[in-house]
């Protein structure tokens, strides 16, 4: 038990090189992880303490403070900075340290590290980050002045069903694991805002005081200002960084952020290795993420990257890697269209190396919405388009960049069509069918085009009601074949805007956009200009496929369904209006979506 600063003591495992079962002695370089889902469970394709022991490190693994053998509550991110920072100077009085110390992580430990990086502790020498948060506000809680409703439901109540109350109550435990499964959580979902003291939560006051507070801080406040919640880049130790995501990751956004972040006024290296698969997808060696194979190239081997990494840049050992800034991205290249014996698409794609992000050579490239549905290069004549959104019948999410989806919305490319075994869906139609889908659509491309790069939306757009939603979601759409004759909307990236919470700030070319700035209601029929951050992704479309994008004002239950009325999310009290949505293109006013071609 290592006690932290203000008493509280921490469970820690240490792992030590040995031979013959016995300690070998000296000293060693260190390892540390710290995890709030258990210090003894280790994820598959994922270096555990006897890996780093037996090649030569030490290696610490942490228990969070309130979780599992650690003392002391659990509240979510804002305590993992002076925790990891006193954790490291405990380390560095120990024998068996030789004063080198590496920090790594995924996920929720991706931030625990990021803390300590951040921090600029004495013998920190290295880290690799992998799939992690950058701005909670815009990663996990919230996105584009959404609420993540998805994630929030099933990530809090997974936490809370192993947490300090339920371990020392069955029965809350019992209520908590019934809560997760798919039809209990989807009906938590579907009621939106969560009261205090009226859900499931409620039986661990801890883990709901934390929700509580992420529905009731919907603006970008000092709330979310908080250390662990954001990273201060500026002040990060000048070591090398490398960082392992995903372009269909709920933390995309996060990683990129920590691309520029970290490389911005510092010396040492940092790296990226960005692959095609999503959240969950550095935890496999499957060559398929959501339904789409996408060859041997595809997975990443994530234990001999870090090995790699810190063999490198901790031990001082030649493995190759250069200096600088690199960017290793998995190109998605669409197939013909077949689907393989296990029942997915088969795609494709292939490793290249950039030495930015985005890459230098990508050229931002606008391409228009039409009023005839087109989507072109060519700027078109004036027109608008119109759909009702109806919150009562809200497109449902089928794939994408979920984290915590679990059964409800599994992550990850898929066919934009329904799917009967999602609770969401009533049907199998093509999502492009609902009259509250705007399809706009290139024609067949004649030529393999690459997009590379950073994605955004610009839709300039009126409504009836005082707030509404837009999304934007880019599609490989394919044509149809033999395996799929209505051909194959592959989702590629999509975002969201609360038309009240709008305003963003960015931090410069390569950040993507943190939303909810501050509050505009809008004005009936009045027109204004909103941005959709797409992030990024890196993909070849194929010659006779098409590039679509798809507008509407809903995609639940990853975010939440805005009633239209423009109450605050904790607060809504008065029942969902339909709002009729406008869409207007043209010269005028030129809503178009930004491609990087290469």
């Amino acid at each position: 038990m290592v006690p932290m600063r203000d008493g509280t003591r921490l469970a820690t495992d240490i792992y030590l090189p040995a031979a013959d079962g016995a300690i070998l002695p000296g000293s060693w370089p260190v390892v540390l992880e710290r995890t709030p889902y258990d210090k003894l469970r280790t994820q598959t394709n994922t270096p555990d303490g006897a890996f780093w022991a037996k090649r030569g490190y030490a290696a610490v693994r942490q228990d969070c403070r309130g979780r599992f053998g650690s003392e002391g509550a659990f509240i979510s991110y804002p305590s993992e900075g002076d925790d990891g920072v006193d954790t490291v100077e405990w380390i560095r009085t120990q024998d068996w340290c030789d004063g080198r110390i590496a920090v790594t992580g995924s996920s929720y430990y991706a931030s625990t590290a990021q803390a300590i990086l951040c921090r600029n502790p004495p013998g920190l020498v290295a880290a690799v980050i992998r799939v992690g948060a950058g701005d909670y506000h815009e990663d996990g809680a919230w996105s584009g002045g959404a609420f993540q409703l998805t994630h929030n439901v099933n990530y809090t109540l997974g936490l809370a069903a192993n947490g300090k109350e339920a371990m020392a109550d069955p029965r809350v435990a019992r209520a908590l694991t019934e809560a997760l499964a798919p039809r209990a959580a989807f009906a938590l979902m579907q009621r939106g805002p969560l009261a205090e003291g009226g859900s499931v939560l409620a039986l661990t006051p801890s883990y709901e005081g934390w929700y509580q507070e992420w529905q009731c801080h919907e603006r970008y406040d000092a709330f979310w200002r908080q250390d662990g919640y954001r990273f201060d880049y500026a002040a990060a130790a000048d070591v090398p960084v490398l960082l392992v995501a995903t372009w269909y990751d709920a933390f995309l956004g996060g990683m990129l952020d920590a691309f520029q972040g970290y490389a911005a006024g510092k010396s040492a290296p940092v790296h990226m290795i960005a692959g095609a698969g999503y959240h969950s997808s550095v935890y496999t060696m499957s060559e398929v993420a959501g339904d789409v194979a996408f060859g041997p190239a595809f997975p990443i081997d994530v234990p001999a990257a870090i090995l790699q990494w810190f063999d490198q840049h901790v031990k001082g050992l030649d493995r190759g890697l250069d200096g600088g800034r690199v960017v290793h991205a998995f190109r998605i290249e669409g197939g013909d269209g077949r689907r393989t014996a296990a029942g997915n698409l088969q795609a494709g794609g292939s490793w290249q190396r950039f030495p930015a992000w985005p890459p230098p050579d990508a050229v931002p490239t606008p391409f228009y919405l039409g009023a005839d549905l087109s989507l072109s290069r060519e700027i078109p004549d004036d027109g608008a388009l119109s759909f009702d959104y109806d919150p009562r019948n809200p497109v449902p999410t089928v794939g994408g960049n979920v984290s915590s989806g679990l059964e409800i919305v599994p992550a990850g490319p898929y066919d934009q069509r329904g799917d009967t075994k999602l609770l969401q869906c009533a049907d199998t139609r093509p999502l492009a069918e609902r009259p509250d889908v705007l399809v706009f659509q290139t024609p067949p491309l004649a030529a393999d085009t690459e997009i590379s790069g950073m994605i955004s939306v610009v839709l300039h757009v009126s409504s009836s009601a005082v707030d509404t939603d837009f999304t934007a979601k880019l599609i490989d759409a394919y044509p149809p074949s033999a395996d799929y004759p209505d051909g194959y909307a592959m989702n590629l990236q999509d975002g969201i805007v609360r038309a009240r919470l709008r305003a963003f700030t960015q931090a410069g070319p390569g950040y993507r956009r943190i939303y909810a700035q501050r509050e505009e209601t809008l004005r009936p029929e009045e027109i204004v200009e909103v941005t959709i951050d797409l992030w990024a992704t890196s993909v070849l479309v194929r010659a006779g496929h098409r590039i679509r994008l798809d507008v509407s004002s809903s995609n639940f239950p990853r975010f939440d369904v805005n009633p239209n009325t423009g109450e605050p999310f904790a607060a809504r009290r008065l029942p969902p209006v339909v709002a009729r949505n406008i869409v207007h293109v043209g010269a005028a006013h030129p809503s178009h979506v930004v491609l990087p071609l290469r």
